[in-house]
């Protein structure tokens, strides 16, 4: 349950494993010096100092002077939820004028390059944000491996609720095999390219083509937009769709 709810905070708050364990520590202690909080986090003191000021100013944690020490309270979740809401009503209030931006280059091809496990979850939020239909290739084995439990507690379960199915040609593995089990419940279709592997995830979804390497030293994705590149890519992949069982 700890672990579960840490995750949680970490792509709720953007925080750290780190700045998570800091903030649940101190939402436990109540009022304590960052000793205490070091202490029975597991956090090594030196280690808070780094991101200790930040997590001040995004009002997560609070400092009070009591005399002549500093103690350290975490922000009331309450607080927290609404410093949320705050922002997301900002971005709606921009959104028109971030819209109109958009549009007008929309007509334009557009290549994003995103490096590492935290620019690799930018990608898989778009094909939320997009909520379409998406068709793929991929090897479970490999997206798990890296992507550890954001894939499997925080991404699948977004889809499901975003209720739009995944149909991947998956790297025949017993890993693949086994995820396959379970396809009726993850909205997913599989099937299976025997004899092949699978060393980049594509996803092609809308007019959107999300490239992901796994396998490199720092993992990164590439996402293309632009109808004709999808369109062909979508041929492609429903041709081996069709003569795969």
């Amino acid at each position: 349950m700890a672990k579960i709810l840490t995750k949680s905070l970490q792509n709720i708050l953007n925080l750290t494993d780190e700045e998570a364990l800091v903030y649940t520590t101190a939402l436990q202690l109540g009022e304590a010096s960052l000793l205490e909080i070091a202490e029975k986090s597991g956090v090594h003191r030196t280690s808070i100092y780094r991101f200790l000021d930040a997590m001040i100013q995004r009002q997560v944690l609070i400092a009070t002077k009591k005399k002549k020490r500093t103690v350290y309270s975490a922000a009331d979740p309450e607080q927290l939820k609404e410093y949320i809401q705050t922002k997301v009503h900002e971005m709606n209030r921009l959104l028109p004028d971030l819209k109109a931006i958009q549009n007008s280059v929309s007509a334009k091809p557009r290549v994003q390059f995103f490096e590492g496990i935290e620019g690799i979850k930018h990608v898989y939020a778009d094909t939320i944000k997009e909520g379409k239909p998406m068709d793929g290739y991929g090897d479970f084995e490999f997206t798990v491996k890296v992507m550890g439990d954001y894939f499997r507690d925080y991404y699948i379960p977004a889809r499901i609720r975003r209720g739009f199915l995944w149909r991947g040609i998956l790297r025949d593995s017993p890993a693949a095999r086994e995820w396959g089990k379970h396809d009726n419940r993850d909205l997913r279709e599989s099937r299976f390219l025997p004899g092949g592997d699978i060393t980049t995830e594509i996803n092609i979804y809308g007019n959107k083509v999300a490239l992901v390497s796994f396998r490199s030293i720092v993992p990164f994705a590439v996402l293309i937009e632009d109808a004709d590149i999808a369109h062909t890519q979508h041929v492609a992949w429903q041709g081996l769709w069709d003569r795969l069982k």
